[in-house]
């Protein structure tokens, strides 16, 4: 049965090269690009041999942690379509020992161990100084093959088991999301260091770090045995051995587990109530803001767009690492927030799709509509608002910016939801279509996203441009008369412009109905 199995691995990468033409070049490209660059790397890897030890570890294990992660969370996103999921063997009445040990013998061909052997016998090489520490190196390159290839099985598995569902999949990306955003200010930290100094004490307590992790255990070894730290390489090479078996009884249990559990389970919901349609009551305005705020808490489309306002402090911490004085930087998120806050709804018509004909064939007022839209803008809006004003002139430490934090903020969203509900009406352009991922790209947006999204942004700077420069003003002359201005300039600015933009979006949702329908079927 193992041989069958790997007889199928080796047809199914047969098969890779046997399809389209640009497809097989693709995959062979590839291939080769993979293996060459794993050969170019222990070429380097094994020129170590000549380094000081140190040297060698502060190379080594943070790049090899580093690739055994791959190993995990790449597999574990691109999981849903394994080929040797355990799930497809269950109708076979394969013994489970013969199905977990062929399958995971089948997992160690592929163009990744490869690469990933190749690898590891460089750093063995690299570890030829004595018997004993090459002795350890080759140890270490048996469970760096084994602790990848099982990283990756495991992972797959579980990527192919949890996110079948769209909800998985969704949360999914979006811990993807949390992940590059979280790499913007670790790229400008990476900038203050100097990593091209392997035996730099940066690069040492990363190695020390890495090493006591189950991704960077196995590199680190025989890294300690060279430096003569004989009973910190046992103790890491136990954890190695302990992540190998872990792993070990881990692929077992899943494919127990797996064959024995039948997918596809029917779950229902009920409801006591309407929800937000027994709150807002029985009117026009009502029934929109409550269709608005139960699409914006479960559609993932419009999840996956307010959640990135979390996020947007974090982008602002560069400033803070390139020398900007951090309490000037709290000055910056919430301004950012209520900007994109204000952005969201301008292409919310589109977001219904045919849905939209419920609005249009109501005959219910087009003020109603842009009303009952913006609502939960507002109503979650303006409490962050108040409260994240708070939070910024405490960072900043003088509560007399208030009245500054609040205007430009304040300013900045309303300008934002006034536009967004003539642009949502005059300009709607193809977005994702319900149901589908949310970060899936229309078919055809063509030069009106851009227009329609570039004119938002430089409408709403230029009437929140009054509120900007007196605050400008204020930092630089004085609270007085200047913070006051701000205030009363901000939020005056922002309430009109609110208020024109549901009248005007309003009498051209009345008239360009049937057109907004189209609109917002097209895709």
């Amino acid at each position: 049965m193992v041989a069958q199995l790997l007889q199928l691995r080796l047809d199914l990468l047969a098969g890779e090269v046997r399809q389209s033409a640009v497809r097989s070049v693709l995959v062979v490209v590839g291939a080769l690009v993979a293996l060459v660059a794993a050969v170019a790397a222990a070429v380097l890897v094994g020129g170590l041999r000549d380094a000081p030890a140190a040297v060698a570890a502060g190379v080594v294990v943070p790049v090899g942690a580093l690739l055994t992660l791959g190993f995990t969370v790449i597999p574990l996103a691109v999981g849903v379509g394994d080929q040797l999921d355990p799930r497809r063997f269950a109708v076979f009445g394969i013994p489970r020992r013969q199905l977990v040990i062929g399958l995971a013998v089948a997992g160690l061909v592929g163009v990744p161990v490869v690469a990933v052997a190749v690898l590891a016998v460089a750093q063995s090489v690299a570890w030829m100084r004595s018997p004993g520490v090459g002795f350890a190196g080759v140890v270490a390159a048996v469970l760096i093959v084994l602790t990848c290839a099982q990283f990756a099985r495991v992972a797959t598995t579980i990527g192919a088991w949890l996110l079948a569902s769209h909800r998985t999949r969704d949360a999914a990306w979006l811990v993807a999301l949390v992940v590059v955003v979280l790499l913007i200010p670790a790229f400008s930290l990476l900038l203050r260091v100097d990593w091209l100094a392997p035996g730099g004490p940066e690069m040492q307590r990363i190695a020390d770090l890495a090493g006591w992790t189950p991704w960077g255990a196995a590199w680190a070894f025989p890294a300690d045995v060279a430096t003569g730290h004989a009973g910190r390489g046992v103790l890491k090479l136990l954890i190695a051995l302990a992540v190998v078996g872990l792993l070990a009884w881990a692929w077992w249990a899943m494919v127990g587990r797996l064959l024995h559990t039948v997918d596809g389970e029917a779950h229902t919901r009920r409801y006591r109530n309407l929800g937000w349609f027994d709150r807002l009551g029985a009117t026009p305005v009502g029934a929109v803001a409550a269709r608005s705020l139960t699409y914006w808490g479960r559609d993932p489309r419009y999840r996956m767009s307010y959640l990135v306002l979390v996020f947007i402090p974090v982008v602002v911490l560069p400033l803070g690492v390139a020398g900007v004085p951090w309490h000037w930087t709290a000055l910056i998120p919430l301004p950012l927030m209520a900007l994109v806050a204000g952005f969201l709804p301008h292409n919310d018509v589109a977001y219904d799709n045919t849905a939209v004909w419920l609005h249009v064939a109501s005959g219910a007022a087009g003020w109603s509509d842009r009303l009952g839209r913006v609502t939960p803008v507002l109503v979650v809006g303006i409490p962050l608002l108040a409260a994240g004003s708070v939070v910024t002139a405490w960072l900043f430490g003088d509560w007399d910016v208030l009245p500054e934090v609040i205007g430009v903020a304040g300013c900045a969203m309303l300008v934002g939801l006034g536009l967004s509900s003539v642009f949502s009406a005059a300009l709607p352009y193809p977005t994702v279509r319900p149901g589908d991922h949310p970060f899936q790209q229309p078919q055809a947006a063509g030069a009106l996203a851009t227009t329609a999204q570039s004119g938002m942004i430089v409408l709403t700077l230029a009437f929140t441009a009054p509120a900007v420069w007196f605050a400008v003003r204020s930092f630089r002359e004085g609270q007085d008369p200047w913070g006051m201005l701000t205030l009363v300039t901000g939020l005056g600015v922002g309430v009109v412009v609110l208020a024109l933009g549901i009248v005007i979006g309003g009498r051209m949702f009345d008239r360009y109905g049937p057109d907004i329908l189209a609109a917002a079927q097209r895709n």
